[in-house]
């Protein structure tokens, strides 16, 4: 695949000296993601009642806990690692780190940004949770093209994906010319399933919290079976090999969600106006 889209090469910069710089496409189908979910959120939010300022407020509060949260979920997942070489934490600037990690940072924020601003906590979180699985699914084709979060071997398999860039190992950690489960594009259209369940119970939603409780629930779902055919190590693997962190923290994900849909159904909907 293609890690690097454009290379500019080295340059000497101001106050740094010689760097390499270059244009990732994860970082690029990232942000398109990001500014695409950004636009959607903004829009929904202000029909849910919520202020174009407020809503501009949450959304940035909430990227920033997202991406804080994943990060150091992922450095917390592996102390012993990061400890042996402080410095290795730089490299989690390249690195989604561990997304159900984001999301829990992002809920405790917009929980406390929403309190704040005096703004209902479920009605907006029902508005950030229809965007969101459409971006997790532009996000996975970054993954692909940076030849991160590789899947399981499958020879023979014939749908099967090989990487041969060296960059895709280099900055993705994929092993190079084995025959690999897509595992990137199984999450990208289960996102999508997701995403379009999510936006059919949002314009059919009955009570407030409904909208994010149904992703909660189903991208946990979800996650935990695509797992099975996730071949990297890095994000932890826990019980022998049975689970991974991903899927502990969809287990944990789905379970709240269910817990919370009975003592939220009997609430009505809410708008912040």
């Amino acid at each position: 695949m293609h890690p690097i889209l454009f290379d500019f090469g080295t340059r000497r910069l101001p106050l740094v000296g010689d760097t390499h710089l270059f244009l990732a496409s994860y970082g690029l189908i990232f942000a398109a993601a990001v500014f695409g979910a950004w636009i959607v959120w903004r829009r929904l939010a202000v029909q849910a009642g919520i202020r174009p300022a407020d809503a501009e407020a949450i959304g940035f509060g909430t990227l920033i806990a997202g991406l804080i949260g994943s990060k150091l979920t992922l450095i917390l997942l592996d102390l012993p690692y990061y400890f042996e070489d402080p410095a290795r934490i730089l490299g989690t600037l390249r690195a989604a780190g561990v997304l159900m990690g984001g999301v829990a940072a992002a809920l405790l924020a917009g929980a406390w940004l929403c309190r704040r601003r005096k703004i209902p906590f479920w009605t907006a979180a029902d508005a950030a949770a229809v965007p969101l699985p459409f971006a997790q699914a532009v996000g996975r084709i970054g993954c692909l093209l940076a030849g991160c979060c590789w899947g399981l071997p499958a020879p023979g398999l014939p749908w099967a994906i090989t990487f041969t860039n060296p960059s895709s190992a280099e900055y993705g950690g994929c092993p190079l010319g084995e025959p690999l489960h897509p595992v990137q594009i199984y999450q990208c259209a289960a996102d999508l399933l997701v995403g379009l369940a999510v936006w059919m119970v949002w314009r059919r939603r009955r009570f407030s919290g409904q909208v994010m409780l149904s992703y909660l629930f189903l991208y946990g779902v979800e996650r935990f079976i695509v797992e099975y055919w996730r071949g990297d190590t890095v994000r932890g693997i826990f019980l022998g090999g049975m689970l991974s962190t991903s899927q502990i923290l969809s287990l944990v994900s789905a379970a709240i969600a269910l817990l919370l849909w009975k003592p939220r159904s009997r609430r009505p909907l809410r708008t912040a106006s």
